[in-house]
């Protein structure tokens, strides 16, 4: 009879045992490990970063979970839950427009009032169904002037200062605001290499014309784009150097005198229904007035996807500004705004950690930690109110770009300025939040060194972005690919 050692049989019990119990399924992800991807990036001091998983509450990894970093963009979803919070998804923002004499036989001999609450949504097309409002109300004729009360908030010029002056994302901010304050420019070269140049307050149906913000193409030098505002007569000069303008194209630029600049578009557009009014003026609506037309906005859970899928920077601010103005009466510029929404996240997450100059995230001024957004991101609110409102992020494996693995999904916002890249969200399973991450990632003495308010591309920043983006993304596979081995191994 065969014999077997001692030895031998004990190694074979160990081999069959294991064989139960080893799983069939290779498990890398079990114990994640993402700063190895922060550190072969080179990005030790430039990166702070956590995950949690929302289940337990337990972080599954961190890195300079404390550094202070600004995150641009991603400020948006904390002005987003700041407007649920304190406006309630059923909030609309309203313009109210006033009659302040008699109409008879199609004269109204009096005044047009209109006075603005904030909201970032009107449109021309919008102000154009006012106009023929009135039209249809039997007035042809204003003898008096259209007045426009934009008392209700301050005027703010830019959002923030140190920027070129022809980014449309950074244009004045007013209780009465149009086209998110900015205005088309439309080129097309005739003989001789001169050019058609058109400014107008262009919207879907409707067009409206400006005739105090005017263009030319005498800038031979310098920035590509010069701009000049005139405080006494409301104008706005642009000039810009026909070497970049090719045959024909069009671009947004912004607003600075907004409030003007909606009050006037509704008069030509009263104007192009046959209704002359003979001046524009800034008053005060008599306390006696009762609005006889207004315009509500969409719910504020609308405006919020809208804002937060593309990024809109006017309609944060306003959305802050308004809430600021309810909190605190007496409000004079967007850094006290964003103080305000500063004390509410702080009180919110208990944590003194972050700090909000503005409500959009464009500035380099605001900075959070991965920390503190651990704490915001576990909040049952946020994750009830503000998840449904995200963005779909696409996740990024070997086999190229992926709106899902599986069931498994990712929602966030992201957030970019020259040298300073943010990404923050869920992980979700069937829909539901599993993980929350927070990716913050910025070069301050890069940016420093290489000013965006000279150069529309600094040097480095494009490179730079690339790699910041190539680490996030490989975070965010690492931790879907986590989720799916453990949900293969349940």
């Amino acid at each position: 009879m065969y014999k077997i050692s001692k030895r031998k049989f004990l190694i074979s019990k160990f081999i069959f045992l294991s064989s139960w119990l080893t799983p069939s399924v290779a498990f890398p992800y079990k114990r994640l490990n993402l700063g190895k991807i922060i550190k072969s990036n080179n990005f030790e001091k430039n990166t702070s970063f956590m995950a949690i998983d929302l289940r337990s509450n337990k972080i599954l990894d961190r890195f300079n979970e404390q550094l202070k970093l600004p995150i641009a963009s991603v400020t948006k979803m904390v002005t987003a839950q700041y407007a649920i919070n304190e406006l309630g998804v059923d909030f609309r923002f309203k313009t109210d427009f006033f009659v302040d004499g008699v109409i008879k036989n199609g004269i109204l001999s009096g005044d047009l009032y209109i006075k603005g609450y904030g909201d970032p949504t009107l449109t021309t097309d919008n102000l154009d169904m006012i106009a023929n409002y009135f039209k249809e109300n039997g007035i042809n004729e204003v003898t008096g002037n259209l007045f426009y009360d934009d008392t209700h908030l301050p005027n703010l010029q830019y959002i923030n200062k140190s920027q070129l002056p022809q980014y449309a994302y950074n244009p004045g901010i007013s209780a009465i605001n149009l086209n998110e304050n900015r205005i088309l420019f439309k080129w097309r070269r005739k003989e001789n290499l001169n050019y058609d140049l058109i400014l107008s307050a262009k919207g879907v149906s409707a067009n409206g014309k400006v005739p105090n913000i005017r263009i030319n193409i005498n800038n031979k030098k310098g920035n590509v784009y010069k701009y000049k505002i005139n405080e006494k007569d409301y104008s706005e000069i642009w000039s810009v150097n026909k070497r970049i303008l090719g045959r024909h194209g069009s671009r947004w630029l912004p607003v600075r005198n907004v409030a003007f600049y909606s009050v006037q578009v509704f008069k030509d557009l009263l104007s192009q229904r046959g209704v002359i009014v003979k001046e524009i003026g800034k008053r005060k609506v008599p306390s006696y007035l009762e609005p006889v037309k207004s315009h509500n906005s969409r719910k504020l859970s609308h405006i919020l996807i809208h804002t937060l899928k593309h990024s809109k920077n006017m309609i944060s601010e306003a959305l802050g500004f308004k809430i600021s103005k309810l909190r605190r009466e007496q409000l004079y510029d967007l850094d006290q705004s964003g103080i305000q929404m500063t004390k509410w996240f702080r009180s919110y997450i208990n944590s003194q950690n972050s700090l909000f100059l503005n409500h959009s995230g464009l500035t380099s001024g605001s900075f959070s930690t991965a920390a503190d957004f651990r704490k915001f991101l576990i909040k049952e609110d946020v994750r009830k109110r503000l998840l449904p409102l995200l963005k779909l992020i696409p996740i990024y494996t070997g086999s190229g770009k992926k709106r899902s693995l599986g069931n498994i999904t990712v929602k966030g916002k992201s957030g970019t300025m020259h040298y300073i890249r943010g990404m923050s969200g869920y992980v979700c399973l069937d829909e539901k939040p599993i993980i929350g991450f927070a990716i913050f990632s910025a070069d301050l003495s890069a940016r420093k060194n290489n000013l965006s308010n000279k150069f529309e591309k600094p040097k480095g920043a494009s490179v730079w972005l690339s790699r910041a983006v190539i680490q996030e993304r490989k975070i965010i596979r690492d931790l879907c690919k986590y989720i799916q081995s453990n949900q293969e191994l349940s």
